[in-house]
């Protein structure tokens, strides 16, 4: 009975992981068919359930198990809330990643939502986006951070996320580990790629994060490499800054006003 309790006291706690995931929507980008492209079709959604969808894909992944599968408040952004782990290895830290399910049509209130949580609503160790970059779209949000809170380290599978989503983060004094670059297919490989980094080298390493995500990028859309290297934004030099840590309010109002003048908004 001793031994049992003392080594449920030494029991390494798992790296939290929370993930945000706008489910594909037609009305805003090409999904494919109707059906991977239902705002709230969870079973057949692009990001959800399909082949490489977030669920269907990481609660069959090798060393993940489900934790708990709930569904969402009726009527409310949120379809369904996943928490899957998985099984720590020699060496390695489990992790335990929440997922949640937001209609696609409600990708405004996901966006706001991660962005609150980067800038310190949430508690988790690290933060990923997993979808369309809504700020192509759109001018960002104004998010206030929490009082005392403390922004936390982030991750955004998004096209073109360097562009759209650093400067923002960088208002809000969040720690990007790993952008995007250029046009790219967030599918839940890279999640359990990420996983498995978070695992072995915990979740605020940039270099172990950008090489596993490139390995799995190049792999699934069998792709060189190097071709995979250039979706994944590069790493800050030695004793440098990452250029995504370097923008400015200056740079997040360019930005706003660029995509209100596409979108054929009046500015304000």
């Amino acid at each position: 009975m001793l031994t049992v309790v003392l080594l449920s006291l030494l029991a390494v706690p798992p790296v939290e992981v929370e993930v945000f995931v706008p489910l594909c929507d037609n009305a805003l980008i090409q999904c494919g068919r109707p059906p991977a492209g239902a705002p709230r079709a969870l079973e057949t959604n692009l990001y959800w359930g399909a082949m490489y969808g977030a669920e269907r894909f990481l609660s069959r992944a090798p060393g993940f198990k489900l934790v708990s599968r709930e569904p969402g408040p009726e009527g409310a952004a949120v379809l369904r809330e996943l928490v899957l782990e998985r099984t720590a290895a020699k060496g390695e830290r489990p992790v335990r990643l929440r997922l949640h399910a937001y209609a696609g049509d409600a990708i405004d209130t996901a966006l706001e939502d991660f962005l609150r949580a980067a800038a310190g609503a949430s508690r988790a160790d690290l933060l990923v986006w997993a979808g369309h970059d809504r700020l192509m779209d759109r001018e960002p949000p104004r998010v206030a951070a929490p009082p005392g809170a403390t922004p936390r380290p982030v991750v955004v599978l998004a096209c073109m996320s360097e562009q759209y989503f650093g400067p923002v983060l960088k208002t809000l004094g969040a720690s990007p580990i790993a952008l995007t670059r250029t046009l790219m297919a967030p599918e839940a490989y890279l999640l359990e790629a990420l996983a498995s980094t978070v695992a072995r080298h915990g979740p605020t390493e940039p270099k172990a994060m950008r090489t596993a995500l490139v390995e799995a990028y190049a792999r699934y859309q069998r792709i060189s490499l190097r071709s995979a290297g250039s979706v994944f934004s590069k790493l800050p030099p030695v004793g440098g800054r990452a250029a995504w840590r370097g923008s400015s309010r200056v740079e997040v109002e360019t930005v706003r006003r660029a995509t209100a003048q596409r979108a054929g908004r009046p500015l304000p």
